[in-house]
Order: structure tokens, then C-alpha cells, then sequence
């Protein structure tokens, strides 16, 4: 790049400074001319070296060809300098779109990255908010068998997946069972049952033994795994584990029909899905254990305030009260009660130990109001609570009595040390806290033989 603007300078100041002296060349040859002319001699060389060597002032035409060539030089050497500074002006302005267009080529492309990012974040964004969604579509579910078909649904319509299919292990973890799907084919393979082996060949049971996602870009292809029949349309799965902590119970199922649909961000994401679908049925799970152990407790607690009650009943008689808008009156067992316009059952955990009833005092045929009714109804429950209470501060009060009587035969029996006076005061503490009994002690070797 250094040599052609050398090569250049060097031909034009060459070529301005030849010229020029050419040209100063032809005033000593014309004026050497004019002055044969004028002097009337023949025109020959020797005529014109003689004129030229007598004539002074053509010594000083003689220089103008130096002075001319130096001139013209002089330009030659502007002109050369003006082209290399129009060569270097050029050479920069050529340097100076080169980088015009590096510079729109990085920001073209630069653009286009941060086109693909923004892209890549609406989707991100679009796909954790459709992940909230599902959180709160399966949180309004709470059993487990409307949960699991509640979460295959919503991730099919938030996601549009094609298949989403959830599996749950069995109790000794040797098959994968299918217990939901939101696909045709997928309520076909649950009505027949459908399961995997764990550690098997397929998507479901390679992640339920190692844990980790599987993806099968594109099932026609990927020998590894092969399409299930009840869903021709799948070209692409990827399988999650389900787990709490360790605990490997379960799978999530998701089936494209695109081949290559899920990329390793996608399988981030759906990771995230899969732990809060995880949570979920580990919460359905335990509400259930609690419902159910709270059922059997509940049911134990009737039964067993079943029993209290009828021990209660069959210990002490329970007479019936009238109420006749003066007094309350008991009722004699013989009499009959009256005609019961509004009858509200006292129950107690679901046991029926008496009722309430109200009648009208002189119009038989009252229409009961809702405020009526309600207050009779919570005055019925207010009963049964305040029975209860009673009951169970008789029997406290009969325990305590019992406490204290055995806890005064001990303190007195417990400083003696005859034998004899140990027995007639234990036979004489009970007959005081026992009356109309005959009590005896009785000693018996029978079942004291040493063997």
C-alpha cells in the first residue's frame, strides 16, 4: 500500500519537471532563431552557436529551462502531494465504510441476538406464567383422584402439549402405573390399565430408576424408545421424575407432535413444573392419610361415646321435660307428650341421645320460620355439648370419688403391719364405703405350689 504512492509521486514530479524544462528548452532555441533573422545570417548551426556565444542575453534565456524544470518540479511535487493526500482521504474513507459496514453487520446482528433473547424471554416468562396458572388450578383440588386429571389437563391446555400423562409407582415400586392423561389415547391406556416396568426400556422407566429428565427428540428416529400405539401422533416425549426429597414415586408424561420440541431450557422449566405437580399430589396424599386417620379416630370416639352413652343410660334414668309456657314439668314415663309440630334431633358425633320438640300452643298447624328453626337447631347443638359436659363431669367426679376412697383405705392400711388388724381394717374400710355388702378375705395355696 506504501509502494503505489512512492511509484506515483516519483512519476509525476518526474513527469512536471521534464516538461517544464522541454518547455524552458524552447526559449534559447527561438530566441536564438530570431536573433539570426534579425541579424540577416544564414540558418545553420554553426550560425547559431556563433550567435548564441556572442549574445549575452541568450546566456540568460539559457536558464530557463532550469528554471522552468524546477518550477514545473515544484508543481509536480503539489500534485503529488494533493494525490496522496486524495489517495490517503480515499483510503480512509474506504477504511471508513469497511467499518460503517462491520459495524452494521454487528449491530444487525447484535439485534438479531437480542430478537432471539427477547423471544426466548416472552417464552420463558409465557411458560412460568402458565405454570402459575397450573399451580392454581391444582391447588383448588384437594382429593387425589380429581387432582391427578386436574394437572394432566391443565398442562396440556396451558403448555399444548398433545399427551400429558402421570404415573404413580406401586406399592413395591416394580411398575409405573398410568392413572391420568388428558389425551384419547391416554383414557384408552388408563381403562386398560396400562403400566410400566421400572428400569424398562421406555422413557418412564428409564427416569423412574435414574431420576433425571429423558428426552426423545424424535420418536420415529430414536431407536431407544418406541411409540406407544394409542398415540400415533407423538413425535417427540420428554419424561419427569416425580419426588419428595429422595423419593423417587412417580412420572410426568409430556408427548409433542413436533419432532424436537423441547429444547434443555424447556426441560428446566418442566423440571420446575414437576417438582410443584410432585408437591402437590404429596400434599393430596397426606391430606388424605389425615381425613382418613381423622375418619377412623372420629368413628373410634363415636363408638366409644356410643358405649359411654348407653352406659349412662342404662346406669341412671333419664325422665322427658315439658315446657307449657310457665314452668318446666317432668313428664311422667306413662303419660304421652304432646303432638310435636317441630322435632330437632340432639346428636352427638353422630349419635341420636334425645330430641327436642316444640309444638304450638294453640295453632297445630304453625308454619315454622327459617329464624325459628335455626335457633331451635343451634340451641339443640348447644344442648349436646352442655350434656356432654355434664356427662363427663359426673364420670370425672365418680373417678375422683373413687381415687379418694381407695386413697384413704391405703393411707390406713398402709402403716399396719399385723397381718390381723391389716385384715379387720380393710374388711371394716369397705363395709364403711360399701354398705349392704358382705365382705370377705379368703387365702388360697392352690396356685402357690412350688415346682
Amino acid at each position: 500500500m506504501d509502494k503505489k504512492p512512492t511509484r506515483t509521486r516519483t512519476s509525476e514530479t518526474q513527469r512536471y519537471t521534464l516538461m517544464g524544462a522541454l518547455f524552458g528548452f524552447s526559449f534559447p532555441l527561438v530566441g536564438t532563431i530570431l536573433r539570426i533573422i534579425f541579424l540577416q545570417l544564414p540558418l545553420n548551426i554553426f550560425a547559431m552557436i556563433n550567435t548564441h556565444l556572442t549574445d549575452p542575453v541568450l546566456w540568460l534565456v539559457d536558464t530557463a529551462p532550469l528554471v522552468l524544470g524546477l518550477l514545473a518540479g515544484y508543481a509536480g511535487r503539489k500534485q503529488d502531494m494533493l494525490s496522496k493526500s486524495n489517495e490517503e482521504l480515499s483510503s480512509r474513507e474506504h477504511e471508513l465504510k469497511i467499518i460503517q459496514l462491520n459495524l452494521e453487520q454487528r449491530v444487525n446482528e447484535r439485534t438479531v441476538e437480542l430478537t432471539i433473547a427477547s423471544q426466548r424471554n416472552i417464552h420463558r416468562s409465557a411458560q412460568f406464567e402458565a405454570i402459575a396458572r397450573i399451580a392454581r388450578t391444582i391447588r383448588s383440588s384437594q382429593t387425589l383422584n380429581a387432582l391427578l386429571p386436574r394437572i394432566a389437563e391443565s398442562i396440556s391446555e396451558q403448555f399444548g402439549f398433545y399427551h400429558v400423562g402421570i404415573f404413580l409407582l406401586d406399592n413395591s415400586k416394580e411398575y409405573a402405573i398410568l392413572v391420568a392423561a388428558n389425551s384419547e389415547g391416554g383414557k384408552r391406556l388408563l381403562a386398560q390399565n396400562h403400566r410400566l416396568l421400572v428400569g424398562g426400556p421406555e422413557l418412564i422407566g428409564d427416569v423412574t430408576t435414574s431420576g433425571q429428565p429423558r428426552v426423545a427428540l424424535n420418536m420415529g428416529l430414536d431407536s431407544a424408545y418406541s411409540k406407544n400405539l394409542e398415540l400415533p401422533e407423538t413425535h417427540s416425549a420428554i419424561a419427569l421424575p416425580l419426588r419428595v426429597s429422595a423419593d423417587i414415586f412417580g412420572a410426568l408424561d409430556v408427548q409433542s407432535v413436533e419432532p424436537n420440541a423441547f429444547s434443555q431450557e424447556d426441560v428446566s422449566i418442566l423440571s420446575v413444573l414437576a417438582d410443584q405437580v410432585s408437591v402437590a399430589i404429596q400434599n393430596a396424599r397426606s391430606l388424605e392419610q389425615s381425613l382418613e386417620a381423622l375418619a377412623q379416630v372420629e368413628a373410634s370416639s363415636a363408638q366409644m361415646s356410643k358405649l359411654q352413652w348407653h352406659d349412662f343410660f342404662e346406669q341412671q334414668s333419664v325422665g322427658r321435660y315439658i315446657f307449657d309456657g310457665i314452668a318446666t314439668k317432668k313428664i311422667n314415663p306413662n303419660d304421652e307428650p304432646p303432638t310435636a309440630g317441630l322435632a330437632i334431633p340432639l346428636t352427638l358425633r353422630g349419635i341420636r341421645i334425645g330430641t327436642i320438640k316444640l309444638s304450638a300452643a294453640t295453632d297445630l298447624n304453625r308454619v315454622w320460620t327459617n329464624d325459628e328453626i335455626a335457633i331451635a337447631h343451634a340451641t339443640a347443638e348447644r344442648t349436646v355439648l352442655a350434656l356432654e359436659n355434664a356427662r363427663l363431669l359426673q364420670e370425672a367426679q365418680k373417678r375422683a370419688a373413687k381415687e379418694r376412697t381407695v386413697g384413704e383405705i391405703s393411707a390406713k392400711i398402709g402403716n399396719l403391719v399385723n397381718l390381723e388388724n391389716l385384715l379387720q381394717t380393710t374388711i371394716l374400710e369397705l363395709g364403711n364405703k360399701l354398705p349392704d355388702t358382705d365382705i370377705a378375705i379368703q387365702f388360697t395355696s392352690d396356685n402357690l405350689a412350688v415346682k
